[in-house]
């Protein structure tokens, strides 16, 4: 390949990714409806994906895959590399930085869906850096009409590869941040664990396999397929859950902490739009960052009354309601909200 069509392909090739996965994260990141995660870590999380990862994903391949490059069956190595050494190298490269985010910003990672979330940054990350390497090499080895089948495959029907697998760690950890028993806590994160390295097992030995027979394809297919559509339900079910929580659990607030009107707000979608509108109207765009604020503060604090009510309360625990309350009076003040009305709530 020469220069011109290296920097060509390269170019390229980067757009190839970005673009569909900058459109697949705004579909996930939409999904968290309730409280957005912060942007800087939700960035962190991508870009972990998109270096730390692989790089240590690529050290620990080459390393385990030594034994087996010597297996003369190009096939055979091809399998055990891809079907049996990569999905696990890579979905505990991915992994683990889930766990950081539980371990350093415990109050980031609320549940199901915040896992989900954080799984699925870090895989779009992990995608897009190997999805211009796999573009590279597609030109190199078949030219301009081999790099745009590549590109159709990865980056458009299987897009959403890397970030369903890791959505399942994800997953596992947000189930035992509610838990209480030792089997939530502690085996569940491991079950999702391996419900990713089993998707990414049978995704690569699929695609290993269509080579020799192309009916293999469709392993591939119907398992991210399958894969896709369970995380879905479980982003549905822990909406659903999340509305569920903020319905119990501030209800006792209204007199206290917000009036009827702005509870009821809270519990959809369209209600917190129109109180967001309605702050615009009144104060500009600061008051909307201000009510968004709220929102986000008041969600906070629901899942953390639920934790305290299934979990009990710690001195942790108390103090973040203590800081959360604080944090609802300087965003009312600034959304131009006034005191709760004692009497309207």
């Amino acid at each position: 390949m020469d220069t011109s069509t290296l920097l060509l392909g390269l170019l390229f090739s980067f757009f190839a990714t970005a673009i569909p996965t900058a459109l697949w994260t705004r579909l996930v990141w939409w999904c968290d409806r309730y409280e957005r995660e912060p942007l800087p870590l939700l960035t962190a999380a991508f870009l972990w994906g998109a270096i730390p990862a692989v790089i240590l994903a690529v050290v620990a391949e080459g390393i385990f895959g030594v034994p087996f490059g010597g297996l003369g069956n190009e096939l055979v190595s091809d399998v055990i590399s891809s079907g049996g050494i990569a999905p696990v190298v890579e979905e505990l490269a991915k992994g683990a930085a889930l766990l950081l985010i539980l371990l350093l910003w415990p109050g980031e990672f609320d549940d199901v869906l915040d896992g989900i979330l954080y799984g699925a940054l870090i895989g779009f990350g992990f995608g897009m850096t190997e999805n211009v390497f796999y573009f590279l090499g597609a030109l190199d080895q078949g030219g301009w009409g081999n790099w745009g089948i590549v590109v159709l495959m990865r980056s458009v029907l299987f897009g959403l590869n890397h970030a369903f697998f890791t959505a399942f760690t994800g997953a596992g950890l947000g189930y035992a941040r509610m838990a209480t028993g030792r089997f939530g806590r502690r085996t569940v994160p491991l079950i999702g664990l391996a419900a990713a390295i089993v998707a990414h097992a049978i995704h690569n030995l699929g695609a290993s396999l269509t080579s020799a027979a192309p009916a293999a394809f469709l392993v591939s297919l119907f398992s991210d397929g399958s894969g896709v559509l369970l995380v879905a339900v479980m982003i549905g079910l822990a909406l659903r859950q999340e509305r569920g929580w903020i319905r119990a659990e501030l209800q006792a607030a209204v007199g206290r902490l917000l009036t009827v009107q702005e509870y009821d707000r809270l519990l959809s979608t369209g209600g917190r739009a129109r109180q967001l509108a309605e702050a615009r109207r009144g104060g500009g765009w600061p008051a909307v960052r201000a009510a968004s604020r709220w929102q986000n503060t008041m969600t906070e604090l629901a899942f953390t009354l639920h934790r305290v009510r299934v979990q009990g309360q710690d001195g942790l625990l108390a103090r973040r309601l203590g800081q959360l309350e604080s944090r609802l009076a300087v965003a009312r003040a600034a959304a131009g909200w006034g005191e709760v009305d004692v009497a309207e709530g």
